[in-house]
């Protein structure tokens, strides 16, 4: 494999240039955008506007950043055009909810602490992935219910979750949940801690809840059977 490296005094410059040479050349459009708000200066908004004009819509949109205003995140979601997925790894100073497009089936935010039971429920993605939340086991609980229940997520193919407490997660988690021993599933590189939960809804579909450790935190982990995984 071969790299070349290029100089360039106005980076921003040299990587449309770069971007439109390949796209040429390769005959290709965009499918995944990874936007770091802290590179090139803070030029974002610059960037984003750039894609608007000169690129179709995005399949996966990926955004990152540290302490930026909750306005500055809010301008990338609304002018970029992104269909299936969105990931935010952006650490906001406010901690208030984003508005989120509903037409997409794929979230996930890496910094929740704002993330509330109600905003969960409010969304209609079949996959939902959330981290640094403080959402107790009881809400989690509730969740569940509700899912069973069906009174929200229909559609639902996996739902991740950070546990606050891990400890108490099956004895309030899973409470008044009826629920068998499922297999070990295995999740990339990591294994399920005692194994699965397995979990009918009340038309019969049915899930694995397990837990897995990522870099010393836990992580609730629910896979549907409309999720390839289960």
């Amino acid at each position: 494999m071969e790299f070349v490296y290029r100089y360039s005094e106005n980076p921003l410059n040299a990587m449309k240039e770069f971007y439109l040479y390949a796209r040429s050349l390769m005959g290709v459009e965009l499918n995944h955008v990874v936007l770091n708000m802290d590179g090139f200066g803070g030029q974002y908004r610059e960037i984003v506007d750039w894609l608007r004009t000169d690129s179709t819509d995005c399949s996966v949109l990926r955004v990152k950043g540290n302490n930026k205003r909750l306005e500055e995140l809010q301008y990338v979601l609304d002018m970029l055009k992104f269909k299936n997925g969105l990931k935010v790894f952006v650490n906001t100073i406010e901690k208030l909810p984003l508005r989120i497009p509903d037409h997409i089936e794929e979230l996930g935010i890496t910094y929740g602490s704002w993330i509330t039971l109600e905003y969960i429920m409010s969304l209609n993605m079949r996959k939902l992935s959330f981290l640094d939340t403080h959402l107790t086991n009881q809400e989690i609980n509730e969740f569940y219910k509700s899912w069973i229940e069906l009174k929200c997520h229909q559609n639902l193919e996996s739902f991740e979750i950070n546990l606050t407490n891990r400890e108490d997660f099956v004895a309030i988690g899973l409470r008044d949940i009826p629920y068998e021993m499922g297999p070990t599933i295995h999740i990339h590189a990591y294994n399920t801690e005692g194994g699965s939960f397995e979990v009918t809804r009340n038309d019969g579909l049915t899930a694995f809840i397990c837990v897995i450790e990522y870099q010393s935190k836990f992580i609730a982990i629910m896979y549907t059977q409309l999720s390839k995984v289960a």
